[in-house]
């Protein structure tokens, strides 16, 4: 999947300034780095409850066998760290099932693969070392698990894979296994190991990039093209889920609605690609009036924006409205064909209110547009802001 678009072009998205400057990152900001990581692990879950059940069932099985066979009682040592081993596996299973996976897998896994992986590789040599030559083939697995079946970032796994080559290749040097059996095993492992860390490296590298790509996608569904803001269907879901917000938490709610004043006649006047332009600039000042967390500016449709300003009273929001309105004069786009002024200017009505069982976002909605109307019908480039003692005054008695 490849994003045609001109990423320049697309303001305040941290996705496209990535991929614009690096389409293939090896590593992200921290902020983005750590997204990365927790979509990566939520979409590997299966895998991983797969491989930690799998190794987990393995090691129960060998430490049995171990076990009937008198071997742990005759080396306390060796019956401690497969203890450990076990331990961390049955910590690992668990984790990959539980709610807490995508909180807490990854910062325990960073601890426990690697000297699972390490502790491991030195019973398969021992094993190995003590008449059973076919359990060499185990180690490959321990290399290639963390890399690429246990949901670890690449350091991380390249980190559990490098402890358990050089754990293994120590312990066959301090038993002495036979110098041809020595070379041909490290030599291969070393080579699954240069392979599996090469694959693992291209493979996050493009998983970075479809992260990215997925993520612009996504916010390119939200906004609005020409603005830049969000469109009007995030406006409605977020009206609605704001509204049953603030009626649980027993907060107000601002609404409101604000429209280019004499835009036809801009558009008339100087062109429609200067009034594109004139409304991106109009758009983006409103906006950096409202940056609160769940604050909402959206286009509503042609010249006309809405905004959603949560848990803000009747002083707040026209506070905020005659700011919005200072941004869009001070901007000082000329607009000698308009009514109320020699620059583009803007009107804002607000309905303020407190959500409840008897009411509706809807109305509410018609409630700023009708003070909208209030603003324009008094001379435009002004605000107007209404709360619930005055929804008397709709003319339509929509609201209720």
């Amino acid at each position: 999947m490849t994003v045609q678009l001109n990423l320049g072009a697309l303001p305040d998205s941290k996705y496209a300034a990535q991929l614009q400057k690096s389409p293939s990152p090896a590593r992200l900001p921290a902020a983005l780095e750590r997204e990365f990581i927790r979509d990566s692990l939520g979409a590997q879950r299966l895998i991983v409850r797969f491989a930690c059940t799998l190794a987990l069932l393995l090691l129960l099985l060998r430490t049995a066998e171990l076990a009937a066979a008198g071997a742990l009682l005759a080396d306390p040592l060796r019956a401690a760290a497969l203890g450990a081993v076990a331990l961390g596996s049955v910590a690992l299973a668990w984790l990959a099932f539980s709610r807490a996976y995508l909180r807490l897998y990854l910062p325990i896994a960073h601890w426990l693969v690697p000297l699972r992986s390490a502790l491991l590789a030195a019973e398969v040599v021992m094993l190995a070392c003590g008449g059973q030559p076919l359990m060499m083939m185990l180690l490959p697995l321990l290399l290639v698990g963390p890399l690429f079946f246990l949901g670890l970032p690449f350091r991380a796994g390249l980190l559990s894979a490098a402890l358990a080559f050089l754990l293994a290749l120590a312990t066959a040097i301090a038993l002495h296994l036979p110098p041809a059996m020595l070379l041909g095993g490290s030599g291969l492992l070393f080579a699954t190991l240069l392979i599996s860390v090469l694959a693992a490296r291209v493979n996050e590298r493009r998983a970075r990039r479809e992260f990215l790509e997925r993520r612009l996608l996504g916010e390119l569904a939200q906004q609005d093209a020409l603005t830049w803001t969000k469109n009007r269907l995030v406006f409605d879901e977020t009206l609605g889920r704001l509204w049953s917000q603030a009626a649980s938490a027993a907060r107000s709610l601002a609404i409101g609605l604000i429209d280019i004043d004499d835009f036809k006649a801009y558009n008339d006047r100087y062109g429609h690609q200067a009034g594109d332009a004139a409304l991106r600039r109009a758009a983006q000042a409103i906006e950096r009036c409202a940056r609160r967390p769940l604050d909402l500016v959206a286009r509503y449709g042609g010249e006309e924006f809405g905004v959603i300003l949560f848990d803000t009273d009747r002083a707040g929001a026209a506070a905020m409205a005659e700011a919005m309105r200072c941004a869009v004069e001070s901007l000082a786009i000329e607009h000698d064909t308009s009514r109320c002024g020699e620059v583009l200017t803007i009107s804002v009505g607000v309905a303020v209110l407190q959500p409840s069982a008897g009411r509706n976002a809807y109305g509410a909605l018609q409630l700023a547009d009708e003070t909208l109307y209030q603003a324009k019908s008094k001379g435009r480039n002004r605000i107007e802001v209404r709360d619930e003692t005055e929804h008397g005054l709709l003319v339509t008695a929509e609201f209720s």
